[in-house]
C-alpha cells in the first residue's frame, strides 16, 4: 500500500463511523507502519490521530511543483528615463498633475522610471484617464511588467493577434483601441475593420467611441466600415456612426446631406437622419452636416446659407450646428445676424476673452474656445481676478457659482504665470486655504516644468 491510499480507508471509515466498521489495516509501507504505532484509547480517537499523521506525511513529503519557466526579460528600450529631478516629483502626484508629467516626459523623449512603474500602473487601474498618457512613456520594460500588473491592454504597440484580442476584457479592448489611436493610428484603424463586425453591441459603441473622441483627417479611410455601420442593428451604433461621418467634411454622408441642401424633393432617408417632412429634413441638415460640406455646396457662400436659413425659419440649426462643428468662419458670418456670446466667442475667443478681462467679467464659453495654456499675460489677469473675487469668502457657499467655474479651469493658467502679491493676513481662513492649493499648485507645476527642461 503507497502512503496515499491509507488516507481514503480512513476517510471512508470516518463517514461510516467506527462503531459500524472496523479501522483500515495500515499499509506496509513506511508511514503505514508509522501509523500502526499510533493507538489511543477508543476507536474514533486512534482514526483521526492516524489520519492527522498521514495527512502531515503527506503534506510535508509533496514534491515541489517544477519551477514556471523565467518570463522573457524585456528588451532594452533606447529612450532614456526621465531626469531624477523631475521624476522625484512621482511619488506625490496624481490626477491633472500627474497627466501633465507624463505628457512633459513623453514630449521630452523620456519613459517613466523604472522605479515608479507599479505605482503607476497601479493608479491607471483606478484612473483610466491615465492610461493613454502611461502608455506613451512606459517604455519596453514598462510594457513587459504591464500584463503582470493586470494591464494586458498596455503591452502592445501594436494589433494584437486573434488569441491575444479574444483573450482581452470589453474594456481592455477599448483601453488598447485607445492606445493604439495615439502611438500607431494605423494599426488601430486596421483592428478595427478586423474585429468591428464580430464584436458585440456595447464593444462597437466603445470602439467608435473612441474614433469620435480622436478624430482626425485620416480617418477618411474609416468612411467603408461607417458606411456599413450605419445599418447596424444597434441604434446606438448607427447613431455614432453617424456622428462621426458628420465630423468628416469629406464624408460621402455630408456630401448626401447637402446635396439635400438645394433639393426640397430629396426623399427621406432615416439611414442619413433624415426623416420628418421636408423643413424637418432640412433643419437635420442645417444642424448636422460639417459646414465645410454645406459651404462647398452653397457657390455664394455663407452669406447664401444664411439667408437660406432664415428664410426657412432656421437660424437656429445653423448656429447650433455652427457650434458642434467648431466652425469659425461660419461663427463669423452669422455674428451679425445672431450675436449670441457662444458665438462670439467661437468667433474671436481672443478679443472676447480680453473685453471679459477689462470688464472684470470674462466669458466662460470664450475660454473654452482659447488655446491652452492661457499665456502668461492672461493667465495673470484671471488669477488676479479670482484672487480679488476670494477675498472675502469665507465660506464655499459665499463665492458664486461663475468664479468657481472658473477657478475649475485654473489647470490651464501658465505655469509661467507671474502671481499676484498675496491675499492679507486677515483674509479669512477659506479664502487662504483656496489661494494656498492654487498657487501651490502653479508652483509645483513650474519647478516640474522646468526639471525636464533644465536636467535633461
Amino acid at each position: 500500500m503507497t502512503m496515499g491510499s491509507d488516507l481514503p480507508a480512513l476517510l471512508s471509515a470516518a463517514l461510516i463511523g467506527t462503531e459500524r466498521a472496523p479501522l483500515p489495516t495500515p499499509g506496509p509501507d513506511t508511514t503505514g507502519q508509522a501509523a500502526a504505532r499510533v493507538t489511543r484509547d477508543d476507536p474514533a480517537g486512534t482514526l483521526l490521530a492516524r489520519a492527522a499523521l498521514l495527512t502531515l506525511a503527506a503534506t510535508a513529503g509533496r514534491q515541489p511543483d517544477p519551477p514556471a519557466p523565467a518570463p522573457i526579460p524585456a528588451p532594452t528600450d533606447p529612450r532614456p528615463e526621465a531626469p531624477a529631478r523631475a521624476a522625484r516629483h512621482l511619488p506625490h502626484l496624481g490626477g491633472p498633475l500627474l497627466h501633465e508629467w507624463l505628457t512633459l516626459c513623453h514630449t521630452h523623449g523620456s519613459r517613466a522610471p523604472a522605479l515608479y512603474l507599479p505605482r503607476l500602473l497601479s493608479l491607471a487601474t483606478q484612473d483610466r484617464s491615465l492610461r493613454v498618457p502611461l502608455a506613451r512613456v512606459l517604455g519596453e520594460r514598462g510594457r513587459w511588467l504591464a500584463p503582470h500588473a493586470g494591464h494586458p491592454a498596455l503591452a502592445h504597440a501594436d494589433a494584437p493577434d486573434e488569441p491575444t484580442w479574444a483573450a482581452l476584457s470589453d474594456t481592455d479592448r477599448d483601453t488598447l483601441h485607445r492606445v493604439l489611436r495615439d502611438l500607431n493610428p494605423d494599426a488601430a484603424r486596421y483592428l478595427l475593420r478586423t474585429h468591428f463586425d464580430t464584436e458585440r453591441a456595447a464593444s462597437r459603441k466603445r470602439l467608435l467611441s473612441a474614433v469620435l473622441d480622436t478624430l482626425n483627417d485620416d480617418d477618411h479611410t474609416l468612411e467603408p466600415l461607417l458606411e456599413g455601420a450605419l445599418d447596424d442593428r444597434s441604434p446606438d451604433v448607427q447613431t455614432l456612426a453617424r456622428q462621426v461621418l458628420q465630423r468628416l467634411p469629406r464624408s460621402a454622408l455630408n456630401a448626401r446631406l447637402a446635396e439635400a441642401l438645394h433639393d426640397p424633393g430629396t426623399p427621406p432617408s432615416p439611414r442619413d437622419g433624415l426623416s420628418g417632412g421636408p423643413q424637418a429634413r432640412l433643419g437635420h441638415v442645417l444642424r448636422h452636416a460639417h459646414p465645410d460640406a454645406l459651404l462647398h455646396a452653397t457657390p455664394d457662400g455663407p452669406p447664401a446659407l444664411i439667408t437660406l436659413a432664415r428664410d426657412h425659419h432656421l437660424l437656429d440649426d445653423l448656429i447650433a450646428g455652427t457650434l458642434t462643428h467648431r466652425h469659425q468662419p461660419l461663427a463669423q458670418a452669422l455674428l451679425p445676424h445672431a450675436p449670441t456670446p457662444a458665438l462670439r466667442a467661437l468667433a474671436d475667443p481672443h478679443r472676447t476673452l480680453q473685453s471679459g478681462l477689462h470688464d472684470r467679467d470674462p466669458d466662460l464659453a470664450a475660454l473654452a474656445h482659447h488655446p491652452t495654456p492661457w499665456t502668461p499675460d492672461d493667465s495673470h489677469a484671471i488669477l488676479t481676478l479670482l484672487q480679488d473675487t476670494l477675498r472675502h469668502v469665507d465660506h464655499p457657499y459665499q463665492w458664486p457659482q461663475r468664479w468657481r467655474t472658473l477657478h475649475d479651469h485654473a489647470w490651464h493658467l501658465h505655469p509661467d504665470t507671474r502671481p499676484p502679491a498675496p491675499l492679507p493676513p486677515d483674509a479669512p481662513h477659506h479664502a487662504q486655504s483656496v489661494w494656498h492649493d492654487l498657487t501651490s499648485t502653479l508652483d509645483t507645476r513650474r519647478q516640474i516644468r522646468h526639471d525636464f527642461k533644465e536636467h535633461p
